[in-house]
């Protein structure tokens, strides 16, 4: 680690610390890759100096370098359709009665795929490089997996620990496979019945698993309890938060927040502003409060210079996070400030 001026920082080199702004709030966090916008970001707010781990990948911003996807992000995206691929083959075998599953050839697919991401840490900025274009239906297992690994991280988790979040996230909804699919791929709102049919995919899942002496017992719980709530008014259950399994509050997190950002079939995914705003609401009911601010907290550092577009069609750049207030940014509109914290007449709707 060493501290280096902003003029001799180089594209690719990882902060080995977090940095803050005056009030406190991380304006970017240890082990961020540095991008051409973080550069500006610095110069342009009286950042002069910071520290970094080293200098792999390293492109001079000055050389005029046209800047493709590094090997980082080539294997980051390998990896990643591995998983996919193997999941998508477990997902048709279960469905059709024929399986085998093997939690070591499985966990061989994932641990790649987990190591890469939580020593990346801009998880947001690794998954838009991802390019597939998978339905839903099979992404969001990935998806889930790869966010609850990074919460494990920020959460304090030791490795062992986070592979188990990372495979409990993958296999989470595994139970879907017992589910009739013209249910899940149902465009009209479900039937009491229907509904019902459908929640008990944690329970199938659990049941589909169970006698598997390979699956730790952890993963099992996380699967069967990752739809409860702690005010008791999730499911199979009905358990509250004292009672449910704490890698099952960190599914339950990290699910709520993909499932709302991601494009499906039948509509198209929200901000991750406005995730914010539903994540907010839904830990003073259902979601572990304490969590959930953690993955909050962190995913808002790393909308620092993004581009986003406001509901009355501006587009601006994020220039501070309040750390109380979240999913309410300070706008940089050409020589315009915004503060969505007190104008309540603006949101955000695409970060891009």
């Amino acid at each position: 680690m060493k501290e280096i001026a902003i003029e001799e920082l180089k594209i690719g080199v990882c902060l080995s610390k977090d940095i803050f702004n005056d009030l406190g709030n991380i304006i970017l966090a240890q082990g961020t890759e540095i991008q051409f916008r973080h550069i500006e970001y610095f110069q342009n707010h009286g950042i002069t100096h910071v520290y970094i781990a080293d200098e792999r990948g390293m492109i001079n911003k000055t050389d005029g370098t046209q800047i493709s996807a590094s090997p980082k992000y080539q294997e980051l995206n390998t990896n990643y359709e591995k998983v996919l691929d193997k999941f998508k083959q477990l997902y048709y075998n279960i469905q059709n009665k024929d399986y085998e599953l093997s939690l070591p050839e499985l966990e061989s697919h994932v641990k790649p795929l987990v190591d890469a991401v939580i020593s990346d840490n801009d998880i947001l900025g690794s998954m838009r490089m991802l390019n597939n274009q998978e339905s839903y239906h099979f992404t969001h297992a990935v998806n889930v997996s790869m966010f609850g690994s990074m919460l494990g991280k920020w959460l304090g988790l030791n490795v062992n620990n986070i592979y188990l979040v990372a495979m409990t996230g993958l296999l989470h909804d595994i139970g879907k496979t017992q589910i009739p699919q013209e249910l899940l791929f149902k465009k009209e709102e479900l039937t009491f019945s229907e509904m019902e049919t459908v929640r008990n995919h944690a329970k199938l899942g659990y049941d589909l698993l169970k006698d598997n002496p390979e699956i730790p017992r952890e993963v099992l719980a996380g699967i069967l309890f990752h739809h409860e709530r702690s005010d008791g008014s999730g499911y199979p259950s009905g358990l509250r938060e004292e009672l449910t399994p704490y890698l099952s509050r960190i599914i339950a997190v990290v699910d709520v927040f993909d499932a709302i950002t991601s494009d499906r079939f039948y509509k198209k995914g929200i901000s991750s502003f406005k995730a914010f705003n539903v994540i907010k609401d839904e830990s003073f009911k259902g979601l572990d409060p304490k969590i959930s601010d953690v993955f909050m907290s962190n995913i808002a550092s790393y909308f620092i210079n993004n581009k986003v577009k406001l509901n009355d069609g501006r587009i601006g750049e994020v220039i501070y996070v309040n750390k109380y207030a979240l999913n309410r940014p300070l706008i940089k509109i050409d020589d315009t400030f915004i503060d969505l914290s007190t104008d309540y007449s603006l949101d955000i709707v695409e970060v891009y």
